[in-house]
């Protein structure tokens, strides 16, 4: 006993609580009965759901069976006990019975526990309650476990914590299991379409020297190798088209992609998506793939095209209906894109509906935002969204009747888009042209557009042909066909941050680690700073700027904007200060509560997105390799609220 607490005294995880300790000591008297804690292979031979279907036969043949599974319930301390042990199937009764085992065998079986994992030989048989049970003849210990299971799930029930101990949760919640292998039907359903129509499954490159194929702000890498920086793709898109130019007519790629975003319920940076294109083909090839592939995954998950999604009966039988942008954005707001001649007229709708929008923003750029604040949510049963304006659609054929749009549509259920396809642009000019544009708007602000790819302009020039583009967010496709109300709850290790004291410490020595390259010497070489202005301005002037230290008291993401955060501020007045910033791309806003930062206060109010927005926040921007940074300007913790600058 005394070496006992003495090993577990020495012991340099996590403190152990009594129950610990006590199946401490249980795994060294199982090594004192000579047997292995941590066994070998077990020949299994049926599962808990096997034998509940051939339940009649195996009875009346007295048939041996073997299964494996965790302990989940023991009832009984005399010569007799009864368990349930729970397999990948599910759950069967199991009897021992001192008489009926081996000495050696009761004896280890007096200290199994909830949560231990065997494996057993036995016969089927009913008991006098009806409960169909397998009776021991021999058993064997396969794993022991060191931790209790939560009693009924009790302390261990907030939906967080779940995530944070998948495992826990996938042994506990049998349903939970169920939605992973609902994932994993409808993952196979969509590969057996595609295959079955002719289409040649591709892997293309995860790390790549430059990200394109969506708006989305990449994870940056450094690849020591080669010495260059490397990118995790936020798209396959433009390696595929490559694939078409060299003569593959039918691909697709079922690909993890990375966007260094905003988190929510229908956001994870790391997520699985399906892209696929048809060489011949066209977007309405894409659409009907899009209706296919919905359709394929509710008959997998439901045996219907109609399912209950949060108390709502979802019909995705094909053909769904479609809309325009500019018509879905006048049915919900009355107002008529569509009739707008200039920019001025376009921004006095987005005045009207209280929609933000940049300086350099276009007639695209301001109906797109609309739709966004405006549309999606209203777009509960299927449909399809088409024609998108060319600011936003920088690889889609233009619309030949009217040249502000592309020939692009996207797929909406419950107001979540799931699908994005179109007439793949394939004329090299007017791709470089569209690029050259997406340029522009980075430096006017939008750090979502993405760089020239000149390799893929090359390829273009050999000549692709006319294709249909598809990309499918698979997540929130299983989102919809399990009932899941967020993302997390159809991805198994979903991204969290550090909660309890190990995980902390973890991450504060990875960052300690980070923290420690970061003093080596740092290449300016590439940054590009603007110029210094030339005119000077008098002392006055400047004066009349009014520059404080202020307090995040609180930050969050401003509801269907992309971009801003809302930002509760001490200013030292004794009242809190609003001000938005568009800087949700750079930081999440749990990251700047208690931060200390430098203020404009006595700018004007202007509304954004409907919020008096009073004052601005002071960032550095620079320019490196076509990449715009930004870095709030954080000042001492020990500076009170309110200290003016001079």
């Amino acid at each position: 006993m005394t070496d006992n607490k003495n090993q577990n005294k020495q012991h340099s995880g996590p403190k152990l609580n009594d129950q610990m300790l006590i199946r401490r000591e249980k795994l060294e008297k199982i090594r004192a009965l000579g047997v292995e804690p941590y066994g070998q292979k077990f020949d299994w031979d049926h599962h808990a759901a096997d034998i509940r279907k051939e339940a009649e036969t195996l009875e009346k043949e007295e048939t041996h069976v073997r299964i494996a599974g965790r302990i989940m319930i023991r009832r009984g301390q005399g010569k007799t006990a009864f368990c349930v042990l729970r397999d990948q199937s599910g759950d069967i009764q199991v009897y021992f019975k001192r008489d009926e085992l081996p000495e050696n065998e009761w004896a280890l079986f007096k200290l199994v526990d909830i949560g231990d994992i065997l494996g057993i030989e036995g016969t089927v048989f009913t008991t006098h309650t009806g409960e169909l049970t397998v009776r021991v003849i021999h058993f064997t210990m396969l794993s022991k476990s060191l931790r209790p299971l939560p009693e009924k799930w009790h302390g261990l029930t907030d939906k967080e914590q779940r995530y944070r101990q998948r495992y826990l949760d996938l042994i506990m919640n049998p349903e939970v299991r169920e939605t992973f292998v609902k994932r994993a039907a409808m993952m196979s359903a969509i590969r057996k379409w595609y295959t079955d129509h002719g289409f040649l499954e591709v892997e293309t490159p995860v790390l790549q020297p430059l990200y394109g194929g969506a708006n989305a702000k990449p994870f940056t890498t450094h690849f020591n190798a080669l010495d260059m920086t490397m990118y995790l793709r936020i798209a396959p898109e433009l390696y595929l088209k490559r694939l078409l130019v060299g003569g593959y007519e039918r691909i697709f790629e079922i690909t993890r992609n990375f966007r260094n975003e905003g988190m929510d319920t229908r956001h994870n940076p790391e997520f699985t998506a399906i892209e696929t294109y048809q060489a011949y083909g066209d977007i309405e090839d894409v659409i009907n793939q899009t209706e296919q592939i919905v359709a394929a995954c509710a008959m997998a998950s439901y045996g219907s095209m109609k399912f209950t999604y949060e108390d709502t009966e979802i019909d995705v039988t094909p053909p769904w209906p479609r809309l325009t942008m500019a018509e879905a954005v006048k049915k919900y707001t009355g107002e008529d894109f569509d009739a707008c001649q200039t920019i001025e007229e376009a921004r006095a709708i987005a005045d009207k509906l209280h929609v933000e929008y940049g300086e350099f923003d276009g007639f695209g750029k301001i109906l797109s935002e609309c739709f966004d604040a405006y549309v999606e949510e209203h777009l509960i049963q299927p449909v399809h969204i088409t024609k998108h304006p060319i600011e936003v659609s920088p690889l889609s054929k233009l619309d030949t009747k009217d040249p502000r749009y592309t020939i692009r549509f996207e797929s909406y259920i419950y107001g979540r888009e799931l699908a994005n396809g179109f007439s793949e642009l394939n004329d090299p000019i007017d791709q470089r042209k569209r690029f050259e544009l997406q340029v522009e708007e980075r430096k006017h602000g939008d750090d979502e557009a993405h760089p020239i790819d000149e390799d893929f302009l090359t390829a273009l020039e050999y000549g692709m042909p006319p294709t249909g583009g598809l990309g499918i967010g698979l997540d929130r496709l299983f989102m919809l066909m399990t009932n899941s109300a967020s993302i997390r709850d159809v991805l198994l290790f979903p991204a969290m941050k550090p909660e309890t004291a190990l995980e902390k410490k973890t991450a504060r020595e990875a960052e300690e680690l980070a923290k420690a390259e970061d003093n080596e010497p740092i290449d300016f070489s590439k940054v590009e700073i603007e110029p210094l202005f030339k005119d000077y301005v008098d002392f006055d002037t400047f004066s009349k700027s009014d520059f404080r230290a202020v307090k995040v008291k609180s930050c969050e993401a401003v509801p269907k904007s992309k971009k801003l955060l809302k930002f509760v501020l001490d200013d030292g007045t004794g009242e809190d200060r609003i001000i938005l910033s568009g800087i949700h791309a750079y930081y999440e806003p749990e990251d700047l509560v208690g931060k200390t930062l430098i203020a404009i206060v006595n700018l004007p109010p202007r509304k954004m997105m409907g919020i008096d927005s009073c004052g601005m926040l002071l960032s550095a921007v620079h320019h490196e390799e076509g990449e715009e940074k930004l870095n709030l300007l954080m000042v001492d913790r020990h500076i009170p609220a309110g200290a003016k600058l001079y």
